[in-house]
């Protein structure tokens, strides 16, 4: 994996525990950065790319 990629998917994975944590205060807050960090987790992985 390139390391764009990389870096996509560990701001997404951030994205999603900060938002597990941030539901405990705010529930909709909350829900707003799971599914942030759920599309920027994905998205490394969605796009089309040749092999290195």
């Amino acid at each position: 994996m390139s390391r764009p990629r990389v870096l996509l998917a560990v701001l997404g994975l951030a994205f999603l525990v900060a938002g597990v944590a941030v539901s405990a205060g705010d529930r909709f807050l909350g829900i707003g950065f799971f599914i942030v960090g759920a599309f920027l987790f994905v998205l490394p992985f969605l796009a089309v790319h040749e092999e290195e």
